[in-house]
Order: C-alpha cells, then sequence, then structure tokens
C-alpha cells in the first residue's frame, strides 16, 4: 500500500480541519501509487482528525476506475479513527488490479 494524502484549501485557502456545526470537516485528494487489493486504510490523523464520523468520496481522477467506502454491515467504519477506500473497474465491477490508480477526492468530517 502507498498514497499520499493532500489537504485540499478551501475558499480562503486554508487547508486546516475547519468546524461545521458540531464537526470539523477537511475535504483531500488522496493519489494512491499503490493499490492493496483488500483496500487502502486512511487514518484520521493523516487527515488532521482524531476521529471520523462520516467520509464521501467527491471526485476521482481516472473515470474507468470507481471507489467506494467500506463499511461494515452495520454501516460503521473499520474504526472510528480510519476507513478504507476500495477500487473497482467501473465496466466489469471487479476489483482493480492496478498499480498506480489515481486520485481520489475525499470530503471527511470527524472530530479533533
Amino acid at each position: 500500500m502507498a498514497y499520499s494524502v493532500t489537504l485540499l484549501g478551501d475558499h480562503k485557502g486554508y487547508t486546516r480541519s475547519r468546524v461545521n456545526g458540531a464537526e470539523y470537516v477537511v475535504d483531500a485528494a488522496i493519489d494512491i501509487t499503490a493499490y492493496t487489493p483488500t483496500g487502502e486504510v486512511i487514518t484520521a490523523s493523516s487527515l488532521g482528525l482524531a476521529s471520523i464520523t462520516s467520509a464521501v468520496i467527491t471526485g476521482e481522477e481516472v473515470a474507468a476506475n470507481g471507489f467506494s467506502i467500506i463499511t461494515g454491515t452495520d454501516g460503521s467504519y473499520t474504526s472510528n479513527s480510519s476507513f478504507s477506500i476500495l477500487g473497482f473497474v467501473r465496466a466489469t465491477g471487479v476489483e482493480l488490479t492496478a498499480t498506480d490508480v489515481g486520485v481520489v477526492r475525499v470530503r471527511v468530517f470527524g472530530n479533533l
């Protein structure tokens, strides 16, 4: 597994987590350069958060690749301090096997 996280600036150029109601929110671009077949585990600390309450995929670099955030049968994430991104080929639904699968943009909610 190899990936890098780049925090994305808001309209004022701030890249750190910012308050959103009772939680904080951060936008990030995750460049997956060595894909793991079981998915990429993204930690809260790599996003400047202590815990994660919600994560959504907001964009993908490669149109042929699709991504989803893995949850358990009860809808919970890997833990409250991480979540996993699983990649697949859109046309076939088969899990990705390529090394460099591109950038996935996410918006993550949580607490500091």
